[in-house]
């Protein structure tokens, strides 16, 4: 009887586990009570992300923007205050979406290796260099869009550390106050003010933004001249080693308004929403 008992218990706790595991995502009006949209454009213009924050609960959601699985995103970490290097950029990321039943994976695609050789060294270093998952979370809720809802909180706070790095190591995501949230056409700000480890109060400040086609963009080969940021990448199809390493400069894509002369305003400035 007592070995009934106990398999009886087993199966109920392996039922109870795997409706657990298989809950489906709520209705967005269950998981939003509490919150409030974000409007941060004086003439109400769609953001790209839809973003509603719990001012108790200092919490925040945000549903993906439409075509979110045909999009590259760039996420910019700058720790704001609680270092020494408080302003400056610090961690980045570029990522892709993915979805899996009811998670979302963000997924960093490997773009340190590659090869400009034949198509046998192309299929190689897409064989062996594959793309790498950064974080995965929950889908709670299908937004008034029609896109998933996450709760953005758990991806920026819980998993600080996987994104802003050692800075974000020991975060007690018990005391965590939002800072700034603001969504904008083109991307989305937000800030949390928490203690890490050993007590220290940081603010980590996270920019998330679209990727834009590349276009016209030309980039440039690095040089000899010192104050820039660059990228490199591995060129596998490259024979000699000297040839393998490559060296972008990052710069931003500004064009003349008119070409022939020397010195020309630009055909379109560059605004920040912050």
């Amino acid at each position: 009887m007592l070995a009934i008992n106990n398999t009886t218990i087993l199966i109920g706790l392996i039922a109870g586990i795997s409706s657990t595991a298989l809950a489906k995502p709520k209705k967005f009006e269950e998981v939003n009570q509490g919150y409030t949209k974000v409007v941060s454009t004086i003439d109400g213009a769609t953001s790209l992300f839809g973003l509603w924050k719990n001012a108790k609960e200092q919490q925040l959601l945000a549903e993906l923007p439409r075509g979110w699985e045909r999009k590259k995103f760039f996420i910019a970490v700058t720790p704001s205050a609680g270092v020494k290097f408080a302003g400056l950029q610090g961690n980045e990321a570029y990522i892709y979406l993915r979805k899996y039943n009811d998670r979302l994976a963000f997924i960093k695609p490997e773009i340190s290796v590659r090869s400009t050789g034949d198509q046998s060294s192309k299929d190689s270093v897409d064989t062996i260099f594959t793309d790498t998952v950064m974080i995965d979370v929950p889908i709670i809720a299908t937004g008034p869009n029609g896109q998933p809802v996450i709760d953005l909180d758990y991806l920026l706070v819980n998993n600080a550390s996987k994104i802003a790095g050692p800075v974000a190591r020991g975060v007690n995501s018990k005391l965590v106050s939002i800072t700034k949230a603001k969504s904008f056409p083109k991307n989305l700000e937000v800030a949390f003010e928490m203690p890490t480890s050993g007590g220290l109060f940081k603010t980590i400040h996270y920019s998330i933004s679209e990727v834009p086609e590349r276009g016209s963009y030309k980039p440039r080969k690095a040089d000899e001249r010192v104050g820039y940021f660059g990228t490199a990448f591995r060129d596998l199809g490259q024979y000699h080693d000297e040839d393998k390493w490559v060296h972008y400069i990052n710069r931003w894509d500004l064009q003349k308004r008119d070409p022939k002369l020397s010195l020309s305003p630009p055909k379109k400035t560059n605004c920040f929403l912050y």
